[in-house]
């Protein structure tokens, strides 16, 4: 396994991480803003999905 790839992909891995937690956050403390959750929920797991695929699978 190429180790520079790997470690792209665990930093991106986090600042996904991190770029979740804070949409999660902030979007909890928002009043009067309706948010498609689905669709939120879909577009996280895609990104999250090519991020373990690209570069934890090497694919």
């Amino acid at each position: 396994m190429d180790v520079g790839k790997s470690l792209w992909g665990l930093v991106l891995a986090i600042l996904f991480l991190y770029f979740v937690v804070a949409f999660l956050g902030k979007a909890s403390r928002s009043a009067g803003v309706k948010y498609n959750w689905i669709g939120v929920l879909l577009s996280f797991s895609t990104i999250g999905l090519a991020i373990y695929l690209v570069f934890f699978r090497q694919l």
